[in-house]
């Protein structure tokens, strides 16, 4: 019963938060409401303890319909990272989540309106004088962010939009940087007129004029494409796969796509975690060897394989993933989807995480 009402003290205006909707940012920003002991919309900011770097600076954007900003930059090293996502209340903690697709999402702890104390990845509190604390701000101090993006994309009577994943909030898309390899390849894939396809890309969201009235608004600017995905929804890309155990299919190899040879195996990519181990096929000849991760870093080394005769196109294929392979160093995934990356960070080959067969 103590809890009951601990959590409806801390809940107050909670169906207010909820029924903000999921409008633009500007939007959500007229008028404050009450959440938890929050009042929102606000930004939290400050300097965190850091390992190996002078600190890390936070800037922490909350909605009251429960969607965060948030931006870390690690002081001295140059380092920035961006992440949005929706957050929500475990009120016998008094604790905020933030969900980002993330294995591991971020969590503090309400000490009031005002402040708000980093706790650990368990979410249990920190043992430490040193300044965990972020303190608000009193009112919203926007910031553009850059991230690789996933959403459900639409182009129709030459207006383009984006319902963001994570967040479900819609954005108009700009047409500038490289929108237009977003759009050819939707007017490709779509089966019908206004058709919602699930779209990833490195990009951000900034302000920039509206395209109706005065003023900016939060728009999705596409930055580098990567694919379109048919069939694909935000449901299942909310959560972020994970590198190893996972069914990877080999959607492409530099510029190739692979649509897969009738009656052989589907192309595909399993890294199995623990020994490290992985295996591997382009639809001929089964690859095995060895992986070594770190990180964001990857190196594959090639061990024994099948010696099968592989007709063409496929042995062609077989040898320029060898190479790819053998050129891998960096991984990065969204969502469901895993780009591998040469030493120059460039992508090298495309792949999507599959579950049911």
């Amino acid at each position: 019963m103590a809890g009951l009402l601990r959590a409806l003290a801390l809940g107050v205006m909670m169906v207010a938060v909820v029924a903000a909707g999921r409008g633009a940012f500007a939007a959500s920003a007229e008028t404050p409401l009450a959440a938890h002991g929050l009042r929102l919309p606000a930004t939290f900011s400050g300097d965190l303890p850091c390992a190996d770097c002078a600190g890390i600076r936070h800037q922490l954007n909350l909605w009251p319909d429960q969607v965060f900003m948030l931006r870390r930059t690690w002081l001295g090293k140059d380092g920035v990272r961006d992440d949005i996502g929706r957050w929500s209340i475990d009120p016998e903690r008094q604790a905020l989540i933030l969900w980002a697709g993330t294995e591991m999402p971020l969590q503090f702890e309400i000490l009031n309106n005002q402040r708000l104390r980093l706790l650990d990845l368990t979410g249990k509190p920190i043992d430490s004088q040193l300044p965990y604390e972020l303190v608000s701000q009193d009112a919203l101090q926007p910031i553009d962010v850059s991230l690789f993006l996933s959403g459900m994309f639409v182009y129709f009577a030459d207006a383009a939009r984006l319902t963001e994943c994570l967040t479900g909030r819609s954005f108009p898309v700009a047409m500038e940087g490289d929108y237009l390899a977003l759009e050819r390849a939707y007017l490709e894939k779509r089966k019908a007129p206004a058709e919602p396809l699930m779209a990833t890309f490195e990009g951000s969201i900034a302000q920039r004029p509206r395209m109706e009235g005065e003023g900016t608004e939060a728009t999705v600017i596409v930055q580098r494409f990567i694919n379109l995905w048919p069939g694909e929804t935000c449901e299942r890309n909310r959560a972020q796969a994970s590198l190893t155990n996972t069914y990877w299919r080999i959607v492409r190899i530099g510029d190739e796509e692979l649509s897969g040879t009738e009656g052989r195996r589907e192309p595909h990519l399993l890294l199995r975690a623990g020994e490290p181990r992985f295996a591997a096929t382009v639809g001929c000849n089964q690859m095995i060897g060895g992986f070594e991760v770190a990180g964001e870093r990857v190196k594959f080394e090639a061990g024994p394989m099948t010696m099968m005769a592989c007709p063409p196109p496929l042995d062609q294929l077989e040898q320029r993933f060898i190479a790819t392979l053998n050129a891998v160093r960096s991984w990065r995934i969204i969502g469901q989807v895993l780009e591998l990356q040469d030493a120059a960070g460039k992508p090298v080959a495309l792949l999507q995480a599959v579950y049911l067969r």
